[in-house]
């Protein structure tokens, strides 16, 4: 019988660009991390769509939470990305 998992606890800290980058680079990815800025669009640094779908994959994982397909598009960047976790993760 499967248990369901206990919530994640509140974060008491926002979710930095560094800890994306962090997650991000244990992703097996086309993507050139060292042109991953926090304002580089993903795929300005290589990235395909299929990193990208694992990219939000590996996110959706660690923090809990299920990025809507209508929002995709507004998280192509590190910056885009943290802002729009730390404004759900509040």
């Amino acid at each position: 019988m499967a248990h369901a998992s206990a919530p994640l606890p509140r974060r008491t800290a926002p979710v930095s660009t560094a800890e994306l980058r962090e997650l991000i680079a244990r992703v097996d990815t086309v993507a050139d991390l060292k042109k991953l800025t926090d304002t580089t669009r993903f795929r300005d640094a290589g990235a395909d769509s299929l990193d990208f779908y694992n990219f939000i994959i590996a996110i959706e994982e660690a923090y809990g939470i299920t990025i809507a397909d209508s929002d995709l598009g507004e998280v192509n960047t590190l910056e885009k990305l943290a802002m729009y976790l730390n404004e759900r993760l509040a």
